[in-house]
């Protein structure tokens, strides 16, 4: 099909997070395409129109959201597609897809997270996988809940292309929902991982009681090692800054969210498996890891993320953890 023959937006993942994308997007009146790699599920969300164990809060997908297991028919029905998957399978997802996309998509992704190993961003992940030049990256205090009932929220979409920006307004922006330009892919990327880690660092600090000045440290501190770790990969400081890492980061925070959730239950002495058994997947497991090895590659102090790390691998305990943190050398702010 060629490209202005397409006429639909495309969510590649019908996780929590790419549901309710599907389904933020056809609210916008745009005809929405939602592929699932499960087909249990597809066939499940085709016939009941809901996922209740993973998003409850939705009743029914929009109407306007077609869902199909057949990637080829996705890609070749959709101008503009969206990535909805954890950082470890981006890779393998963007393969898959790129065998259906020409120079006329535009790609996007919403991924919370640095590749295992390489710790490639999302973007340089899917220009190696795909053929299309127009990429982008979706970021911010986005909640799911929120969402859903209609209350503002705000998105920042980081490209360098123009058009692809466009595109991210065209699909959801609305009368709650903003939608900010930034040109700073590093930038956004990285600070979206990070906000993640610090959230996790939060939610131990909350259950080891440890109060509301501890918890202003790890956020100031917490978007202080992103800001570093940004300058040190060639992005914009400020993005540290911005929506995409103290934004997401007190959203999730307030939120009392998932990533705050495992902070919790990793401080009470839960393992990693156990956590996901409990939570899900979790962008923030992964991402802890893979940005303490950025900083390290980078030789940028990141403290935070290091113990949170840390912790996750079982080489400290929480209490330990916050300590080291605590017993610093001191510094300029």
């Amino acid at each position: 099909m060629s490209g202005s023959a397409r006429q639909a937006f495309a969510v590649i993942g019908a996780g929590r997070w790419g549901i309710t994308l599907a389904h933020v997007i056809a609210s916008q009146g745009n005809p929405t395409l939602l592929w699932c790699d499960d087909a249990k599920r597809a066939r499940h969300l085709q016939r009941k129109r809901a996922l209740k164990k993973l998003v409850p809060e939705l009743d029914a997908i929009h109407e306007n959201v077609q869902i199909s297991e057949d990637l080829r028919l996705v890609a070749e029905g959709a101008h503009t597609l969206i990535l909805a998957c954890t950082a470890d399978v981006t890779r393998a997802w963007a393969n898959r897809l790129g065998a259906y996309l020409d120079g006329s998509h535009v790609l996007m992704h919403a991924v919370r997270g640095l590749e295992p190993g390489t710790l490639k961003r999302a973007t340089r992940v899917l220009r190696e996988e795909t053929c299309v030049r127009k990429v982008g990256a979706l970021a911010g205090p986005v909640l799911v809940d929120e969402l859903l009932a209609g209350r503002p929220n705000a998105f920042v979409c980081a490209s360098r292309y123009p058009e692809v920006v466009s595109r991210a307004r065209s699909a959801m922006a609305g009368p709650a929902v903003r939608v900010y330009a930034s040109r700073d892919l590093p930038g956004v990327e990285i600070a979206a991982a990070a906000s993640a880690v610090a959230a996790v660092g939060m939610g131990i600090a909350l259950e080891l009681e440890l109060g509301p000045a501890t918890l202003a440290i790890l956020a100031t501190r917490g978007a202080a090692e992103m800001a570093r770790v940004v300058k040190a990969a060639g992005g914009d400081p400020a993005s540290a800054w911005g929506l995409a890492g103290l934004g997401e980061l007190l959203a999730l925070r307030e939120s009392d969210s998932r990533e705050m959730q495992a902070g919790r239950m990793l401080a009470k002495g839960a393992t990693p498996a156990a956590v996901e058994k409990k939570l899900g997947r979790l962008d923030a497991m992964g991402a802890a890891r893979t940005f303490a090895a950025l900083a390290a590659h980078y030789r940028v102090e990141a403290h935070i993320a290091g113990a949170v790390s840390g912790l996750l691998d079982g080489r400290i305990d929480a209490r330990t953890a916050i300590a080291q943190l605590m017993s610093l050398k001191q510094m300029a702010e």
